[in-house]
């Protein structure tokens, strides 16, 4: 079994179709089948169910899918962190962030985080929480930087900070003015709505805040990530409730008003795999808790107590 046979297995096993696979990994289809045909009598089972319309992974197939994921990313990783070492880094570390993170948070952690390791390197994703788990658990990351509680034994968070929720409005709209913004009268206007995910994260955080108050809102559309909300807010097709710190990037064409209802806002945390502790995760720990307190001080208004 070699890398080349996981990567024509990986592509079977995505497409489910040899003609659709074979051009994804730019090989003729007699030559992938031959491939993965070599690869099961190795394995000494099939690992596809062939009729002739459809393609099915089987049980060991499957199984499989999980196993050759992970060693493809260890090997990138190892790619990256020979050529991080070709560039004179003693040491590389990969890390997924949310959008916001990597507009607001990362660049001063990243500064403090080379002060404490000048040798290393640094690889950047940007990633939903939900591909940072994946990431995390296939290691295609090491740490990440993520929203609200991760339900998985595997993954272990660190809470930096709380953030209040705030209204993004299209500014100059009719929803642009001063003062908070009653729960009551949000729930009246469109609201742009980050859909809720297979487990419990910052969307339901937000359509929480209108059931605990018997408050039905209005949406008007649903989206899948928070940077697609804020540009339907800045087109002016609606409204959205967002975290603070949004606040700091300002993106063009959205005013911010505070929500009147108390709210347990949304945490920011650091997360890593329980079992895969890199060697400069404790100083980017280090470096993301100092940065996290410099913002705290600088922008008090955007936060909570750091209490989970």
């Amino acid at each position: 079994m070699n890398m080349r046979q996981l990567q024509y297995f990986l592509a079977v096993a995505h497409e489910l179709n040899f003609t659709r696979a074979s051009e994804r990994v730019n090989i003729a289809q007699p030559a992938l089948s031959q491939q993965i045909i070599s690869l099961e009598d190795e394995l000494g089972t099939a690992l596809f169910t062939r009729e002739k319309r459809k393609v099915l992974l089987t049980p060991a197939g499957e199984i499989l899918v999980e196993h050759a994921q992970r060693v493809l990313n260890t090997a990138s990783a190892a790619i990256a962190a020979v050529r991080a070492a070709e560039r004179g880094a003693q040491a590389h570390l990969m890390v997924g962030a949310i959008y916001t993170a990597i507009y607001s948070f990362l660049p001063n952690t990243l500064r403090l985080f080379k002060t404490l390791a000048p040798s290393s390197d640094v690889g950047l994703q940007e990633m939903t929480i939900s591909q940072q788990i994946t990431g995390l658990k296939e290691g295609t990351i090491e740490v990440g930087l993520v929203r609200g509680h991760i339900y998985d034994s595997n993954i272990i968070t660190e809470l930096l900070y709380r953030e209040l929720l705030v209204v993004a409005v299209p500014r100059g709209s009719e929803y642009d003015q001063p003062g908070a913004v009653e729960l009551g009268e949000l729930a009246r206007w469109p609201l742009i709505a980050v859909a809720r995910g297979t487990a419990r994260g910052y969307a339901d955080r937000i359509l929480d805040i209108f059931e605990d108050e018997n408050f039905k809102p209005t949406i008007a559309k649903e989206v899948y990530d928070m940077h697609t909300s804020t540009c339907l807010v800045a087109a002016g097709m609606g409204v959205a409730v967002v975290p603070a710190i949004m606040q700091i990037m300002q993106p063009m064409g959205i005013a911010y008003r505070p929500l009147k209802a108390q709210t347990p806002g949304v945490s920011f945390s650091l997360a890593w795999h329980k079992d895969t502790v890199p060697p400069l995760l404790e100083p980017f720990r280090e470096a993301a808790r100092h940065n996290a307190s410099l913002l705290m001080q600088e922008h008090p208004h955007l936060f909570l107590d750091k209490t989970a």
